[in-house]
């Protein structure tokens, strides 16, 4: 009897152990590629001026996120603008309007000074998205027939607006567009998604005629927007990849990850995502880089937050992070800002990924 108990009390300890690595191996460990830190480059984060506007989802088409401004704490509400539905993505704020989009289909326009409506337009579609101000006009995305939530078909585009009174100007569709567009020399660039495996980088030309420079096919989601800095286009997705492509022809410079390529470490991360989330595609970039200081900054759903050479790709560093990421990052002297589902606020610094401080609030943050 007691070979008998001495028998099951093996089984149930192998048993246990097994259930503690497999706990481990899903939730934990996480198969990273070495990097190797370099002198971080004086360029990129130039402050603007304090009276500068905030034209496009993370300021500027770095997506640095960071503005020299007057403005301290303690902040109080001045007034509220309502939104009716759902906002996920910040507004923008230019020529004195702040704009916004909702789940709901409209694009929300308002005065800066007194939160007064200007315009309200409905588009028809689901907006998970910022829009840019490009001159007279107001460019925002959708995805899919408004509310979000209904799911997601294979229609969505550019809807561009009269900047003064909302009116429609132009549709472009392209497929569901999450990202937010970002202008670069009358260019405009955006990624549209037909489907977890297929999504399109676009760059179009804005003056007449305007018409479609170039377009990439990439076999996987993006739901982030583009990054923009000397004469690249940046673009994560959800394969865990970031990929870099010349602005100006659409070629692919280079692309990236910061996890291992090896089949058994792509099939660990596949189940992660299935046990975690459901999705087999559900723990890569959701997150927008950031580029600044020769290199670009994100982090993935899985909770892993990394730094690229901005020029060659190569993997710089990684930092795992408490929760899942999904906001995109800010930059501001030599230090790289980023929140986490857990609710901890992290400082890292820019060159190698080193905690400097992290707050810990009340609630998840996502944006």
């Amino acid at each position: 009897m007691r070979a008998g108990l001495t028998v099951r009390t093996s089984a149930a300890a192998v048993f246990a152990a097994v259930g503690v690595f497999g706990w481990w191996l899903v939730y934990e460990f996480v198969p990273l590629r070495s990097g190797t830190t370099v002198a971080l480059a004086a360029v990129g984060t130039a402050p603007p001026p304090t009276d500068a506007q905030w034209p496009m989802f993370g300021h500027s088409p770095a997506r640095t996120r960071a503005v020299a401004s007057r403005l301290r704490p303690p902040f109080r509400p001045q007034y509220a603008i309502p939104g009716e539905s759902l906002i996920e993505m910040p507004p923008v704020v230019a020529r004195g309007l702040v704009i916004f989009g909702t789940h709901d289909g409209m694009v929300i326009a308002s005065h800066v000074g007194n939160g007064m409506p200007a315009w309200t337009v409905g588009i028809g579609g689901c907006i998970a998205s910022s829009p840019v101000v490009w001159r007279h006009l107001v460019i925002a995305s959708w995805a899919s027939p408004a509310p979000c939530g209904r799911g997601k078909g294979d229609t969505g585009g550019i809807v561009a607006l009269d900047l003064a009174t909302g009116a429609v100007e132009w549709r472009f569709r392209t497929g569901n567009v999450e990202s937010s567009p970002a202008v670069v020399d009358d260019v405009l660039f955006f990624s549209a998604y037909e489907s977890r495996a297929l999504s399109n980088v676009y760059a179009v030309a804005l003056g007449e005629p305007r018409r479609v420079l170039w377009k990439q096919s990439l076999p996987t989601k993006i739901a982030s927007s583009p990054s923009l800095w000397r004469g690249t286009v940046y673009v994560s997705a959800y394969d865990r990849r970031l990929y870099a492509f010349e602005s100006s022809t659409g070629r692919l410079r280079w692309k990236t990850s910061a996890f291992s390529d090896d089949a058994e470490v792509r099939l660990l991360l596949g189940v992660r995502s299935v046990v975690t989330r459901n999705s087999w595609t559900e723990g890569g970039y959701y997150a927008t880089p950031a580029l600044a200081y020769g290199h670009a900054y994100a982090g993935v759903i899985d909770g892993v937050f990394s730094a690229f050479d901005a020029r060659t790709g190569a993997h710089r560093w990684s930092r795992r992070l408490k929760g899942s990421i999904y906001g995109s990052a800010a930059a501001w002297r030599h230090r790289i800002y980023v929140g986490t589902t857990s609710g901890r606020f992290y400082s890292l610094d820019a060159r190698d990924g080193t905690v400097r401080w992290r707050f810990d609030l009340e609630g998840k943050i996502l944006g």
